[in-house]
């Protein structure tokens, strides 16, 4: 049965700079998001696959553990990838601080194949809370915080520790109280070559709960990976373990926070509405890294074409599609189609555009390939404008179809894509 961890997830750890080092340490103790994992139909052969990686990972805790194959549960394109994620090279992230005590960060599986990179690891989660009451002097750091653990109901909150809930008990009764939590944690960002090297960020990323408790994560850079990491042969990723603290504090009728250790000094930064501020606040600390190096898969990549017709001008579509990715483009032969916007005016002089078309890839066995919901191009379908991103199928389909639907006109045409030679 999948569990209730299986429907919630953490956003991710803060990156450097205090702007997102504040906003993800509001939201590791406020809330974990509820979000529905969506089962997907899986084939009897796929399905047969999934069992046989978990038997030989004795339920994902044994040695020899496939993140991808526990993922493609929910995900038929990982589940598809599983047995070529096996990395031959890592070394875990073990470290130890005086207040969370050992723990530790491993990658264990990672799947590249020159353009797009997606890795899986385990995070032993080291988190301690303290009851803190702010001196004077400690109080003159703090920053008022709006709406801190206000509404919240317990299903959202998650699992507490009995200081956070003592915390949330005295606030709502309005009662003064404090806590002070210490963390040490996966970043999620990560890094490729020597310390400082490329810098990659992930596109999307999933989270569960292993029968151990350990947290694991799998995190895809789909959208483009930075020139410099592309097309290697093998590619060594670091993943930096974090330590950081935070206290917050409720004076009976306002909630204040301090990111960071007590005695940091001043900052000076730039918020994100382009202001110059100044605050106490400081971001995580780098204390250990979890290494390991992936090898370039031997994924091949295949282009498709297909021709037709939608609401009178032909259309001619190329597909060039990856186990993981597919990039559409979509160009008109002697006629731009309709403007893509539809701008809905407000009364109060404002405007909302919405995407008139409509997009639909399918394989040959009719499984959906998720489009990514954006339009890079112009204002008009034309050779420079209709590219679209879509999820590979984890394999190179037979052959394709898409499907382009009309709001406006309330029509849809489907034109068929077969390999190109």
């Amino acid at each position: 049965m999948i569990g209730r961890e299986d429907f919630l997830a953490a956003l991710g750890e803060p990156d450097e700079g205090f702007n997102r080092a504040v906003d993800a340490a509001l939201r590791r103790i406020c809330a974990e998001e509820a979000r529905p994992v969506m089962k997907k139909k899986l084939s009897i052969g796929l399905l047969a696959a999934i069992i046989a990686i978990l038997t030989l990972t004795g339920a994902a805790l044994a040695v020899g553990l496939n993140l991808f194959g526990i993922f493609g549960r929910w995900d038929e394109r990982i589940a598809e990838l599983a047995p070529q994620a096996e990395l031959e090279t890592g070394t875990p992230g073990e470290v130890e601080t005086e207040k969370t005590g050992k723990s530790s960060v491993e990658i264990v599986n990672a799947w590249y194949d020159g353009e797009s990179l997606i890795v899986a690891y385990t995070d032993e989660n080291a988190r301690t809370f303290e009851p803190f009451t702010p001196t004077a002097e400690e109080f003159e750091k703090m920053e008022k915080a709006e709406g801190f653990f206000e509404g919240a109901e317990p299903y959202e909150l998650g699992q507490m520790d009995p200081v956070q809930q003592a915390f949330i008990d005295a606030k709502q009764a309005g009662k003064p109280c404090g806590f002070v939590e210490y963390a040490v944690f996966a970043s999620d960002q990560m890094f490729v070559g020597e310390d400082g090297g490329i810098e990659l960020l992930p596109s999307v990323g999933s989270e569960t709960t292993l029968e151990d408790g350990r947290r694991a994560y799998l995190m895809e850079f789909s959208d483009g990976l930075p020139e410099e990491a592309r097309n290697r042969d093998e590619l060594t990723l670091r993943l930096p373990i974090l330590r950081h603290e935070y206290r917050c504090w409720f004076d009976g009728k306002d909630t204040y926070l301090l990111s960071g250790p007590l005695d940091a000094e001043m900052q000076t930064y730039e918020w994100i509405d382009g202001q110059t501020h100044t605050s106490y606040a400081s971001a995580p600390e780098q204390i250990g890294e979890a290494v390991a190096t992936v090898k370039r898969s031997t994924a091949e990549t295949r282009t498709y074409a297909g021709e037709g017709t939608y609401n009178g001008v032909p259309v001619h579509v190329e597909a060039t599609v990856s186990t993981v990715r597919a990039e559409v483009r979509i160009t008109t032969k002697g006629k731009a189609l309709a403007d893509p916007c539809i701008v809905h005016e407000h009364p109060d002089g404002g405007a909302e555009i919405e995407l008139r078309y409509g997009f639909t890839l399918t394989d040959e066995t009719g499984r959906e390939l998720p489009w990514d919901g954006e339009w890079v191009g112009g204002d008009r379908l034309s050779e420079s404008a209709a590219r679209l991103t879509f999820e590979g199928a984890g394999r190179l389909p037979e052959r394709l179809n898409l499907s382009i639907s009309d709001k406006q006109e309330n029509s849809e045409a489907q034109i068929a894509l077969t390999p190109s030679e």
